[in-house]
């Protein structure tokens, strides 16, 4: 038997979480999300309260229907929206405060179906007007059309303004889309304070790690880890928090030196879930990754449990 169908029963033996969140208060049906308050249907996101129906949601308050959002309060419907308050229908804006309808734009208050606009108020269109008249065109806007007329007026405003090819702020030799405060990020997209990591997603502080997706917060010494919050020298591991030296590890919480380990905590010198001295664990491991590199089957990981229909790679490769 293969030391992958190994893990593959020892998987099979653990029981499963169906939602996975980690010091979270209140916070019915959130999943791969941590230290939330009194939120609801929050996925992949970290340290907001009041927030509902968000995706990589940080840091917001009493905000809904957000995505890719970071330090946002009150907002409503947004992209990739960061430091803004009352800010809604908008996308690739930061710092702004009672915007509506908004693409690129930065540092504006009270501004209205605007684009590529920096440290403007009272716009509406990218035209300016008095304090009087802009709330008074607003009023008047929101009141004879709808959000899709709205939009549609946007997204004309949106072809007389050229666009930026990637959004990247504070950073230092980095490369990729959405890459903010990062130093030596290369590769990466939708990442924040990175430093010497390549090809990560959906990450945030992350130093020295390579291959990652969906990792938070003082991670370091990582490769192809997936989901983890707080690891230090992890590989191929998944849904893996506050733990150091795993390897081949899917579910461990404050656990140290383990190999082909499933849903234990405070775990040490474990190997397929079984307890060992720290010079056994040691010398068994050895021997464990040089017959599976043997074999090709190390930095391979068990099959996913999930029905591939019922994932997210359905949506770009159907079968």
């Amino acid at each position: 038997m293969s030391y992958i169908k190994k893990m593959e029963e020892v998987r099979l033996k653990q029981p499963r979480v169906g939602l996975l969140s980690v010091n979270c208060e209140n916070c019915p049906y959130v999943s791969y999300t941590g230290n939330c308050k009194n939120s609801y249907l929050l996925f992949g996101s970290e340290h907001d309260e009041g927030c509902n129906y968000g995706f990589w949601l940080y840091d917001s308050t009493d905000s809904t229907d957000c995505d890719y959002c970071q330090k946002c309060e009150l907002c409503y419907d947004c992209v990739d929206v960061i430091e803004s308050y009352n800010v809604n229908f908008s996308q690739d804006c930061s710092n702004c405060t009672d915007c509506e309808y908004c693409y690129d734009c930065m540092g504006c208050n009270n501004c209205f179906g605007c684009t590529g606009l920096r440290r403007q108020k009272y716009m509406i269109g990218n035209k300016q007007h008095s304090k009087e008249d802009y709330e008074k065109k607003v009023a008047g806007l929101k009141a004879s059309m709808n959000r899709e007329k709205l939009l549609a007026m946007l997204e004309q405003v949106k072809l007389a303004v050229p666009h930026f090819y990637t959004h990247q702020l504070n950073n230092e030799n980095s490369t990729g889309d959405y890459v903010y405060n990062s130093r030596n990020a290369h590769e990466c997209f939708d990442v924040k304070q990175m430093e010497d990591s390549l090809y990560c997603n959906n990450s945030v502080e992350l130093k020295d790690c390579m291959d990652m997706s969906n990792s938070y917060y003082g991670s370091e010494l990582n490769y192809e880890v997936m989901s983890e919050m707080n690891l230090y020298n992890c590989n191929f591991c998944v849904t893996c928090f506050d733990s150091q030296n795993l390897d081949h590890c899917e579910s461990l919480y404050n656990s140290h030196d383990c190999f082909g380990c499933f849903g234990m905590k405070h775990a040490e010198y474990c190997i397929f879930n079984e307890k060992y001295s720290k010079e056994e664990y040691e010398k068994k491991v050895a021997e464990i990754k040089a017959e599976m590199m043997k074999s090709g089957d190390y930095m391979q990981f068990p099959s996913s449990t999930y029905p591939y229909e019922d994932s997210n790679a359905m949506m770009e490769f159907p079968l």
